[in-house]
């Protein structure tokens, strides 16, 4: 079943059931996993249709986002740390990330634990940060507490934007479902001029 529709209301019933599966909370998992370790692909853009469809399983949904984020942040430390030759610099390189990733590394090694949790508040893909860490030889325990910390600071505030302002989301995708399709259009247009630009 997939989950995205142009009908409101099918959109409507299959984040609902979707909400409701245990594969759900599975592919909600796995795709945590991998944005922290090997793929961009955001577990927000489930995590949010979800949460606002169950909002009472918001500690589960979290708990699952946590676990399998900070799961995924050891398996990018342990690309960085044991194969950066064969899988590291390969995913950095795909990613067109190569030039970024050394000021990753940099801000690692400057900031340590800091710059992991602070994370949770940037664009910087928490991969890059993960494998950074591990390439620096970052302290295993140091990482993983910033990892845990960093993870449940982002989806923490995911679930709490959802809360306060989920209704009138809701209302605003009713609404404004055009405008707002558009506005992220011209938003994705813009950001990719500007990245082909810098």
């Amino acid at each position: 079943m997939l989950l995205f529709s142009t009908s409101r209301d099918v959109w409507r019933r299959r984040a609902e059931a979707f909400s409701d599966s245990g594969w759900g909370l599975a592919l909600l998992a796995l795709i945590a996993f991998a944005d922290s370790s090997v793929l961009p692909v955001l577990p927000d853009l489930l995590l949010v249709p979800m949460l606002l469809m169950r909002p009472e399983r918001s500690f589960l949904l979290c708990g699952v986002c946590v676990i399998a984020s900070s799961v995924g942040a050891l398996a990018g430390y342990g690309i960085g740390h044991l194969a950066w030759a064969t899988v590291g610099e390969t995913l950095v390189n795909i990613y067109g990330q190569a030039d970024n990733f050394r000021r990753y590394q940099k801000l690692v090694e400057d900031w340590g634990l800091w710059i992991i949790i602070a994370k949770s508040f940037t664009p910087i893909p928490f991969k890059f940060i993960a494998i950074a860490a591990g390439v620096a030889s970052m302290n295993l325990l140091t990482f993983t507490v910033a990892a845990v910390i960093g993870r449940l600071l982002h989806f923490v505030i995911v679930a709490a934007l959802v809360m306060f302002w989920g209704s009138q989301l809701l209302q605003s995708i009713d609404r404004y479902h055009r405008w707002l399709v558009g506005f992220g259009l011209l938003t994705a247009i813009g950001l990719a001029i500007v990245w082909s630009l810098r």
